[in-house]
């Protein structure tokens, strides 16, 4: 009994099932470093104000609610707790930048106790969150 003889070709690589798992893991990736770089914050009103500039070096963010409360991320401390916050950063890095954010109705008294203690420590420089004027 005689066999066919199978012709040997080169074998094919299925290309759409590759280029579909390229997709998803690019879209994977990309959602999961979004969610990475998200801020653990109070929800505040932010004033309005033009000529802002947007800095990526911040040691971190300090929130004052219209309530007059303080906030590290989204914990709620004592103006004690958040001098030991900054001292440490300003031991780390003396040029630490750290933001305050404040709430359209919070008091000035409170943003100037704020202000008082952080230069009390020695943090020279300091940002005020602002949401992006017309």
């Amino acid at each position: 009994m005689k066999l066919r003889e199978r012709k040997r070709g080169l074998p094919a690589i299925i290309v759409i099932p590759m280029i579909d798992i390229m997709f998803f893991l690019l879209v994977f990736f990309m959602m999961s470093t979004m969610y990475m770089t998200n801020v653990k914050t109070v929800p505040v009103k932010l004033s309005d104000m033009r000529g802002g500039t947007v800095t990526d070096d911040v040691a971190f963010a300090v929130t004052i609610d219209n309530d007059n409360h303080y906030f590290v991320g989204d914990t709620k401390v004592d103006l004690g707790v958040l001098q030991q916050y900054a001292q440490k950063e300003v031991q780390k890095n003396a040029n630490a930048f750290i933001v305050v954010r404040t709430d359209a109705n919070s008091s000035y008294h409170a943003f100037a106790n704020l202000v008082d203690a952080l230069k009390s420590v020695g943090v020279a420089r300091f940002g005020i969150a602002t949401e992006a004027g017309e």
